[in-house]
């Protein structure tokens, strides 16, 4: 038995779900919309540290409570093609599936349902929402709102071993550096950045040969 830990956007879902949820924000401030493109790429390639990254996207554009259940509900129906067979195939075969993510934990669980990973095994930001579902703040006592590994790490989890990693980022591939996973695949069907490629363990452009990968890898 070993562990998969997914990474949440532009990989078990085609898109980058904060960028999504600040364009409908800012979707007439086309200014707006290239400067948050620019923001996500510098924290996605590592140039930008996610905590800057994400609080920056923020004060450009604040998504509500109901933009985010809304995007994870229709995330839930249309996640990357294949991700649902292969979670269920790996759940079957007895491994921990996780979503380990710098996305919003309730949009995390909307997806994370619908693909029956446990809520236990589903961590990112968590938000502070006020009644009316204006976001208030991210609450940084979770951890992730710095990074993946330090989110882990307040966790204390125990991965089953062998752990594989799987995602699109640089963000990704410092839970390998970080020692939580020992094996490292970029996921590069939605979104290919050369510098998290050249340092991963294999590349997949599909679900599918993900599976292969994965096959190999997990006892």
């Amino acid at each position: 038995m070993g562990s998969v830990i997914f990474d949440f956007d532009s990989t078990l879902v085609p898109c980058e779900t904060l960028e999504e949820l600040c364009k409908q924000a800012l979707a007439d401030d086309p200014e707006g919309r290239r400067e948050l493109e620019r923001i996500t790429a510098a924290g996605m390639d590592g140039s930008m540290s996610f905590e800057e990254s994400l609080r920056t996207r923020l004060a450009i554009a604040r998504p509500t409570r109901n933009d985010v259940i809304a995007l994870g509900k229709r995330l839930a129906v249309a996640p990357t093609e294949g991700a649902r067979e292969l979670v269920r195939e790996l759940q079957a075969g007895g491994h921990e599936v996780w979503i380990v993510s710098g996305g919003f934990r309730d949009l995390l669980l909307e997806v994370g349902g619908a693909l029956s990973i446990p809520p236990a095994r589903i961590h990112g930001v968590a938000c502070h929402w006020a009644p009316d579902g204006a976001l208030v703040d991210v609450d940084p006592a979770n951890g992730f709102v710095a990074s993946k590994e330090a989110g882990l790490t307040r966790l204390d989890v125990a991965l089953a071993a062998p752990a594989v990693g799987v995602g699109d980022g640089a963000t990704d591939l410092a839970l390998r550096k970080a020692g939580f996973v020992q094996q490292f695949v970029a996921y590069t069907e939605h979104a290919r950045r050369p510098g998290v490629v050249a340092d991963a363990d294999f590349e997949a452009a599909t679900m599918g040969a993900l599976r292969e990968i994965l096959a190999t890898l997990l006892p």
